[in-house]
């Protein structure tokens, strides 16, 4: 449903102006999903088809069919999102555990009448493929370690996907990063030491994404 802010209230802000519209239409959308599971006997891998037809999806949008030059909160006719999925979890030895998915997106605008341009392009921050992988190592009965890897292909913040540079301030870019941890039980006690993207990559989504990051913990039971 729109906001309250977005059927009534504009703004006016260094120069930038944004129009409300009280005239806003809900987003409609059928969703449909479909999955097979299998389980075997070293962990299990499911297979998952998505569907997504929305209509009125609401977006910050210039208003070109108008001839307006100020950013405007607009009904997107159509978005039609087709897709696919994969991810399993497999114990590899005894001591190694391995989970991960990959995602394959089609995400496109099929029609908008207010912003004509945009027909065809991919829906903003909807990358085509998206991956995660995890590895966790039992070093000992107490010990172990996990290291991960997340992807994200090309994204947009733009509905006509004018925005193809997007490794800067108000772009959303690719990325791959790592991510690993060492986790500690004495008795009671648990400790764990983290760092997150370990390469300290720089990425963005408007604004940059946090860059290597180290965290601590530590938990008793009684």
């Amino acid at each position: 449903m729109p906001t309250v802010s977005e059927l009534y209230q504009g703004s006016i802000a260094q120069g930038d102006i944004v129009n409300n519209d009280p005239n806003l239409a809900p987003e409609r959308s059928w969703t449909t999903e479909l999955s097979a599971v299998n389980d075997f006997d070293h962990g299990n891998l499911r297979a998952t088809a998505f569907f997504e037809d929305t209509r009125d999806a609401l977006y910050s949008q210039v208003n070109v069919a108008a001839g307006a030059t100020v950013t405007t909160i607009q009904n997107v006719g159509r978005i039609r999102t087709r897709g696919l999925e994969l991810a399993g979890d497999w114990r590899a030895l005894e001591s190694l555990e391995l989970t991960g998915s990959v995602t394959c997106t089609h995400s496109r605008i099929a029609e908008n009448q207010t912003f004509p341009a945009s027909v065809g392009s991919s829906q903003p921050r909807v990358p085509d493929w998206r991956a995660t992988a995890l590895a966790t190592w039992r070093l000992r009965e107490r010990l172990s370690a996990t290291f991960g890897a997340r992807y994200s292909g090309q994204q947009f913040n733009t509905l006509d996907n004018a925005d193809p540079h997007g490794n800067s301030y108000t772009g959303t870019s690719h990325y791959l990063v790592y991510d690993t941890r060492l986790r500690l039980v004495i008795g009671h006690v648990t400790a764990s030491l983290g760092v997150d993207n370990l390469g300290n990559e720089r990425y963005w989504a408007f604004h940059p994404y946090a860059r290597r990051t180290y965290s601590a913990e530590i938990s008793a039971s009684l």
